[in-house]
């Protein structure tokens, strides 16, 4: 896949392809593809979520806050 998708759009992506999954809509070598591809999208999905974690430690701590990512 050449174009980026947004963290929103490969969301959905996912959810669409796990809901496949559990239906066993697909014959097997398709739910294979179907599930490399989920992997795919998983991992791109954690790597956006450990970039915007970045970001927001960053802005916490431009701003002198000491709460951590994910407390309060």
């Amino acid at each position: 896949m050449t174009e980026k998708l947004s963290f929103e759009q490969q969301m959905g992506e996912l959810e669409k392809l796990v809901a496949r999954l559990e239906r066993g809509e697909m014959p097997l070598d398709e739910s294979l593809v179907a599930f490399e591809r989920g992997m795919k999208l998983v991992a791109l999905c954690r790597e956006e979520l450990a970039r915007a974690e970045l970001q927001v430690d960053k802005v916490v701590s431009a701003a002198g806050a000491t709460v951590p990512f994910g407390g309060a």
